[in-house]
Formats: C-alpha cells, sequence, structure tokens
C-alpha cells in the first residue's frame, strides 16, 4: 500500500457508510413522534466498502436550533453499543470485523431524562410547541461508527418529525 492509499485509509477512506434505516418501526423520511415521549427505538446499518474494525456504535438524539444567530444542537439522549455493553444472544459481538461489501444491522433504544418540552423549556427557547411547529427547533436521530484506525468516524442522521 502506497503512501497515498495509507493517508486516505486513515482520513476516512474506509467505505464506511451509516444510515438510519427504521425510526419507531417506519421509514426515516415518514417517522412520527409525540413530543411527550421520551424513547426511541430504530435500526442503523452499518455498510462498508472495504474490510474494518468496528469498536462501537453511538446512538444520539439531537436538537438543532439558533440561540443569538448562532447554529447549535444539544444531545438529548445516548445509547452506545460497545464491548462494555455487549448484549448476551445479541447478533453483534464487540469489537466486529466487517467485510467489504457487507453490512451489519443494529437496533438501538435512546431514552431521554426528560420529554422534548421540557427539555426545550430548560433551554430557556420559549415556547415548546411553537417552536417545534414553526421549525425553529429540529430532532434528529444519529449514528455514529467508531471505526478502528480513522480519525473520522462516519455518521448518518435522519430528521425526526415531532408531533405536537
Amino acid at each position: 500500500m502506497g503512501f497515498f492509499d495509507k493517508a486516505k485509509n486513515f482520513l476516512g477512506g474506509h467505505g464506511v457508510k451509516v444510515e438510519i434505516t427504521r425510526v419507531e418501526r417506519q421509514v426515516p423520511s415518514e417517522a412520527r413522534m409525540p413530543m411527550t415521549d421520551t424513547v426511541v427505538k430504530g435500526t442503523a446499518r452499518i455498510a462498508t466498502e472495504k474490510d474494518c474494525t468496528v469498536l462501537a456504535h453511538k446512538f444520539e438524539f439531537v436538537a438543532k436550533y439558533k440561540k443569538d444567530d448562532i447554529e447549535q444542537e444539544l444531545v438529548l439522549a445516548t445509547d452506545k453499543h460497545d464491548s462494555s455493553t455487549d448484549i448476551i444472544g445479541g447478533d453483534i459481538k464487540w469489537p466486529y470485523e466487517l467485510a467489504g461489501g457487507k453490512s451489519v444491522e443494529d437496533p438501538f433504544m435512546v431514552m431521554m431524562d426528560d420529554n422534548i418540552p421540557t427539555q426545550i423549556r430548560n433551554l430557556g427557547l420559549g415556547n415548546p410547541v411553537e417552536l417545534i411547529q414553526s421549525g425553529q427547533v429540529k430532532f434528529y436521530l444519529r449514528c455514529v461508527a467508531d471505526v478502528k484506525g480513522s480519525p473520522f468516524d462516519p455518521k448518518g442522521e435522519a430528521l425526526l418529525t415531532i408531533v405536537t
């Protein structure tokens, strides 16, 4: 492997792609969630073009908003799958080898401490219902795959429609 191939591989040339495939048993583009729910479930697919080792998957429920004309985001809840959270009888054993051209599906469940309106109020942004309905606050699910040897871990995001 030449210098440029090594550099490309180090900088994320592993060809790993992350996609959120299901949210609350729905395709992400149609997924809807009541603003009073505190749990979001779904599935992500991790696929690769080249052989690699995946150390962990991190799932986040994120609010994106503007405050003082600055784009900001707040991670409202996290679920991490790795060797310390290995589930007995689960399909994935951490870390795992992912062969080129293959993919793996990983179900997740992200649990928030408080519901969405409470978290928006805690940010001091205003009326949660108005902010959600106007689109001033948007909510995303994000999955990040921790790929061994790569400083830039691949991620996938899905916009989630919140029902007021």
